[in-house]
């Protein structure tokens, strides 16, 4: 099927990345962003649904866990649901649950190192598809876990559905499952990673406002 604008996109990537190294940057260091932390960032993921990021969950949620919490391992999140945090209703036993999948997978994989554990689960597709069955974790989310992970993904969310609609693809033809994959063809013609394009699309976005 012909994608329309499909080359202007394409052009537009390879260009954002030519004008823009730092983005190239930022998507090397994606995943390294919470290391040693990786409790916290079970919370940016699981608070980042239906929020605006930059207003709420980077000032407000992420501060507020950092200096309340024991500290801020999976396994101290895992003890314990974070109600004391401003959550809607089950955010914050989505997040224990999580945390504990993950350390659950760790122990299947004889791992004790949170930052092997989250390395080998991001790389793990069936084991990653796991964490679908918590309520609260849908295919947007997992892919965000996995990015922070370390894996190569993208997050279809209302940014990244904008901003393809703004090169003139047709978003609203494709599921979010669609998009994904349209996005890896993308990444792939562009000769960039899906944390690449992300990284384009976002600051695309951030720069119209």
């Amino acid at each position: 099927m012909k994608i329309p604008n499909w080359d202007v996109a394409v052009s537009a990537v390879r260009d954002s990345l030519r004008r823009n190294p730092n983005l190239s940057l930022k998507a090397r260091e994606y995943g390294s962003i919470y290391r040693g932390k990786r409790g916290l960032m079970v919370v940016d993921v699981v608070a980042s649904r239906k929020r605006r990021y930059d207003t709420d969950v980077v000032p407000r949620i992420l501060p507020l866990y950092e200096s309340k919490a024991s500290n801020l391992s999976l396994l101290s999140l895992s003890s314990k649901s974070p109600k004391w945090l401003p959550l809607r209703e089950g955010e914050a036993d989505t997040m224990k649950l999580l945390a504990e999948a993950l350390i659950d997978f760790g122990k299947s994989k004889e791992l004790t190192d949170e930052e092997q554990i989250v390395k080998v689960w991001a790389e793990d597709e069936a084991a990653s598809q796991e964490v679908l069955d918590i309520k609260g974790i849908g295919p947007v989310l997992l892919q965000y876990l996995r990015m922070r992970s370390g894996a190569d993904s993208l997050k279809v969310d209302v940014r990244v559905i904008e901003e393809l609609s703004g090169l003139g693809i047709p978003a609203h033809w494709f599921t979010s499952d669609g998009l994904l994959e349209l996005c890896k063809e993308i990444a792939k013609e562009a000769r960039c990673s899906l944390l690449e394009l992300d990284q384009v699309l976002w600051h695309r976005n951030a720069v119209k406002k």
